[in-house]
């Protein structure tokens, strides 16, 4: 190898070696400011996490729309109709919403 070449070599090594030694300082930084932010925030780590992509928040499954009282069987209303409704009309199992909430003004009896 030539004297050439391995000046360069060397001289890349060094570079190398500054150019990780620059990123572990810069690396530092951006994590201390981060710190600062959590904390002046009061960020949980939950939060953190999730904000990242590390844990993924389910879907909540959804309410039963239509309920058999005779079975306790329930179905959402979403999806292929299950075959225990076949034949069956929807309206007469419909779960009943919850009371409508009273608002100051209504006279509704």
């Amino acid at each position: 190898m030539t004297q050439a070449l391995q000046e360069l070599e060397a001289q890349l090594r060094d570079l190398n070696i500054k150019l990780s030694e620059a990123k572990q300082k810069e690396k530092q930084a951006a994590l201390a400011a981060f710190k600062e932010q959590v904390e002046l925030l009061g960020i949980t780590q939950q939060e953190v996490l999730s904000a990242l992509g590390y844990i993924v928040q389910r879907k909540r499954k959804a309410p039963a729309k239509y309920y058999d009282p005779t079975t306790g069987r329930s179905w959402s209303g979403r999806g292929p109709r299950p075959k225990w409704l076949e034949g069956k009309d929807l309206d007469t199992l419909l779960v009943e919403r919850a009371a409508k909430t009273w608002w100051p003004g209504d006279d509704q009896g």
